[in-house]
Formats: structure tokens, C-alpha cells, sequence
């Protein structure tokens, strides 16, 4: 679905009607798109068969109207066997472009305990399923009550990201129940990737 950016502004709520953009038979979700294009095309980061971001590119997003017109899975950023994130990952929102590349905040599921944790990868700027680096550890777990208890317990799951004034901001949910805040200066966050 879309909205023009006059009619957003005014809260004019005329969205265009939603198209579905995976198959009916396939399970997708974590989705979205890049805040630009990349080398002229449009980049969709979305999770297909529940277990690893898949990255597809359009031309024109115009293009999944188009009836059976279907995403793919062009490439794809999978679990590591023996992380933190070895049974699945999402996306925790579009990702933010930064000097290095593009910032990836993303959830990972241990195949272990089952537990939703965050991390962050850099993908490249003009190759996004290029991985510059990758969290070796999580940069957020579950340890407050709110985060280990509630209608699902031991999760942290990433929903959003802004960078305000060098902070990043990392809106997530603690453990299905409440909405939370994490706080990391842009700087230090990056200055591991060294």
C-alpha cells in the first residue's frame, strides 16, 4: 500500500489498496524497503520461510502489481550455526545508512534457548546483501523482568531505529507484552567493526 506524502502530511488517510507481494502459499514477513535506491533500483529486505532475511530488487515497485508478480529472494543473509543467531533471523526496520554502509539492526533466535536477541550488521552501501561485518554478540539480550516475562517469554524483539544527534535509538518490544527504548552512541556501536 502507498500514500502520497501531501496526503500523509495532512493526515489525509487515502491509502492505495494493499497488494499482496509474496505467493499465497509462502510465509513472509519482516519486511521493508530501503530508504533510497540502490544503483537506481529499489531494495525490499523481507523474510521468507521464516528463517533468513532475503533481499529482492526492483525497478519499479509498480511491478508487484502486476497479478502472480511475486518476490523471490534475489539474495539472501542466513543463522549461523553456533551464534547467538543460529536457528533465525528478521530485520528490526529499515536499515540506516551511516558512512560505513548501510546499518542492519536485526533479531536472531538461538536454536538453543529460543531466545529473541539483537544485533547489527553493515551492509554494503551500493551491494546490500554484501556483509561488511556482523555482530559476533548480540548488542541487546533479555535481562529486565519486562523483557523475560510476558506473553512471550525471554524476547527483545527490534521494531525501528532512528540516529538522533549520534545516538541510536532502538525501539523494540520486551517479551510480546511492552513496548521499550534502548539507547547506544552511534560512535562506540561502530567503532567495533574495527
Amino acid at each position: 500500500s502507498s500514500i502520497a506524502v501531501k496526503d500523509f502530511v495532512n493526515h489525509n488517510w487515502q491509502w492505495s489498496e494493499p497488494k499482496v507481494i509474496s505467493a499465497p502459499e509462502t510465509d513472509n514477513k519482516n519486511s521493508c524497503l530501503l530508504p533510497e535506491k540502490v544503483r537506481g533500483r529499489y531494495v525490499i529486505l523481507h523474510r521468507m520461510a521464516g528463517k533468513e532475511i532475503a533481499i529482492d530488487y526492483l525497478d519499479d515497485l509498480s511491478d508487484l502489481q502486476n497479478e502472480g508478480a511475486w518476490l523471490e529472494k534475489e539474495q539472501s543473509i542466513g543463522p549461523r550455526k553456533g551464534h547467538w543467531d543460529s536457528l533465525k533471523i528478521g530485520i528490526a526496520g529499515p536499515p540506516l545508512l551511516v558512512d560505513q554502509g548501510w546499518l542492519l539492526l536485526y533479531h536472531g533466535v538461538s536454536e538453543i534457548d529460543f531466545h529473541y536477541r539483537v544485533g547489527f550488521m553493515l551492509l554494503d552501501r551500493d551491494d546490500p546483501g554484501n556483509v561488511l561485518y556482523r555482530s559476533p554478540y548480540p548488542i541487546l539480550r533479555p535481562t529486565e523482568e519486562f523483557e523475560r516475562i510476558g506473553d512471550v517469554n525471554n524476547v527483545v524483539f527490534p521494531c525501528g531505529a532512528v540516529i538522533v544527534n549520534g545516538t541510536l535509538f532502538v525501539y523494540y518490544g520486551g517479551a510480546d507484552k511492552v513496548v521499550c527504548v534502548a539507547t547506544a552512541q552511534l560512535k562506540e556501536l561502530l567503532a567495533q567493526i574495527r
